[in-house]
């Protein structure tokens, strides 16, 4: 079977807009959408890049772009305020719940409640990050603590910082990013490059 790898961070809108299209672009072409969650900031360090929203011309047009690839796509989109919002603690619960099976639902509800929502963190401090993710979590049926204490545990820690030199190492330099066999596809609006890559 043909795999998408779909690296993304979840405070990324375009990951969000990529997360809403590539699962069915998996379906259509019998392919496994498997997951990567890194550090989009500590990719951009790596790199020696700027987040978009650095950049104030950039950050008034990608407020107007995001809006718009979601009306084409046809996905709900409520923008966080702030944004952009600290995920270090949200990236790290994905690992932590990677090794328990049970990223893609951890992954499907933080979206929702993110972008969707308007329930992402409120603030850059560590402990903004508990709320949201303790209200993810109790939508799979988890209880909070026991995430919150797997999510500060140094084995994820040494997780989510693994996954994120794996991504710098193969050449990933934002987010989201795609991998089909050795081909990296960047963006969202490469998503027609992934399905031609698939059926080719």
């Amino acid at each position: 079977m043909m795999r998408v790898e779909y690296y993304y961070d979840l405070v990324s809108p375009y990951s969000y807009l990529a997360y809403g299209r590539v699962g069915r672009i998996c379906e259509e072409n019998g392919a496994e959408l498997v997951l990567r969650p890194m550090l989009l900031g500590a990719v951009h360090k790596a790199v020696g890049l700027q987040a978009p929203i650095e950049t104030k011309s950039k950050a008034s047009y990608q407020a107007w772009d995001i809006r718009r690839w979601a009306e084409y796509y046809g996905l709900p989109l409520e923008f966080p305020d702030p944004f952009p919002f600290r995920t270090l603690k949200t990236m790290r619960t994905a690992m932590f719940l990677r090794e328990r099976g049970e990223l893609d639902a951890f992954t499907r509800e933080a979206f929702a409640l993110y972008w969707v929502e308007g329930g992402a963190p409120r603030g850059l401090e560590q402990s903004d990050e508990d709320a949201p993710i303790s209200t993810v979590v109790r939508r799979m049926g988890i209880d909070p603590e026991e995430v919150l204490d797997g999510a500060a545990s140094p084995e994820a820690k040494q997780d989510l910082k693994a996954a994120t030199a794996e991504a710098v190492e193969r050449g990933v330099f934002g987010a989201p990013a795609f991998f089909v066999g050795g081909e990296m596809f960047w963006g969202n609006d490469r998503l027609h490059f992934v399905e031609a890559a698939l059926q080719s």
